[in-house]
């Protein structure tokens, strides 16, 4: 029982190590502090816990810190270097020996540089020390540590800014160009005419009869008759001329209200394309959003799909493997 037991946990170790090739990656961030060489203090922690390692003995701090093209280095110096047989670091899922940058012989020390993923979060190492050169005394052990660097006093590198990105550009609705409206002519005046003020006759004809002493009386008389006639014929005359004229009056207003009202539709007209124009612009950009998520959507539903599928597969294994295993048995 134990043995399958091992042997079912082993699967599903391999399994979760799989399933992040799966995942999409994520790019590499670029380092947010200041390129530059600085002094940082350090402390060197047990593999567990926050108890303080003795091997912070054996190393000088504050140490040198580089962060160079987004990539940052630290530099330590070992007292004792000869005790020292190996120093490794934490690179990726595996640990690597550290670079030798300088060894004093003459004074027992050595300088060591590594690079450092993440200078804020601890730094997982190894090491492996053999105490010689004391009488009766054997020293022989290796150790987990972990280094912690107070990154405090590191400058952070200036926020580039990015360029605004322009926003999309919609067509501009065509101006409504109101229509010129025709200038109202003025209405003629009736012109007076010479016949409407002309000065009635009967007055001469008096005057013609005072001179004339020598006619009857009733030339006098038929003479005044006749003038009126002709003063009424004049006022017909001027009655039949100011009719058409009032008659041209009156149409010039009706032509005014029809050009108005014309103006009214073209305008209303301008306006109705402006909307849909407007509308159109609204609708594509929903289109466009609708799209941007369902692609969205596709990558995800990929993504899961090929999770579920090699977990099926795996489980399946998993399940023939444990069948073979007790037939075996058997």
């Amino acid at each position: 029982m134990g043995k399958k037991v091992s042997f079912t946990m082993a699967i599903l170790f391999a399994l979760f190590m799989i399933l992040p090739a799966f995942a999409p990656e994520k790019a590499a961030a670029a380092s947010k502090f200041a390129d530059g060489e600085y002094t940082v203090p350090f402390t060197v922690l047990k593999d567990t816990g926050n108890e303080q390692s003795t091997t912070a003995e054996y190393m000088v701090s504050p140490a040198k810190v580089i962060v160079q093209n987004d990539k940052t280095y630290a530099v330590v110096t070992l007292k004792n270097s000869s005790w020292w047989q190996y120093f490794k670091v934490q690179v990726g899922g595996g640990f690597a020996d550290v670079q030798v940058v300088s060894n004093d012989t003459a004074n027992d020390k050595r300088v060591v540089k590594f690079e450092v993923k993440d200078i804020e979060q601890l730094v997982n190492a190894k090491i492996h020390v053999i105490v010689t050169g004391i009488p009766g005394f054997a020293y022989d052990n290796k150790y987990d540590i972990r280094f912690k660097f107070n990154s405090t006093a590191i400058p952070l590198a200036p926020v580039a800014e990015k360029p605004a990105t322009p926003p999309a550009s919609k067509p501009t609705p065509k101006p409504v160009q109101p229509t010129p409206k025709p200038t109202p002519k003025p209405a003629p005046q009736p012109a007076v005419t010479e016949k409407a003020t002309a000065t009635p006759k009967p007055v001469e004809n008096n005057q013609a009869v005072t001179k004339v002493e020598t006619k009857t009386e009733e030339k006098n008389e038929a003479k005044p008759v006749e003038s009126k006639e002709v003063a009424s014929e004049k006022s017909d005359t001027t009655t039949e001329e100011k009719a058409p004229e009032s008659a041209e009056a009156t149409e010039q207003p009706k032509d005014e209200a029809k050009s108005e009202a014309s103006e009214e539709e073209l305008v209303a007209e301008d306006q109705a394309v402006a909307k849909e124009e407007s509308a159109e612009v609204t609708k594509e950009a929903n289109d466009a959003e609708v799209e941007a998520d369902s692609t969205s959507e596709s990558e995800s539903s990929s993504t899961w799909f090929i999770v579920i599928f090699a977990v099926v597969i795996l489980g399946g294994a998993i399940i023939f493997a444990m069948r073979q295993r007790t037939r075996t048995e058997k």
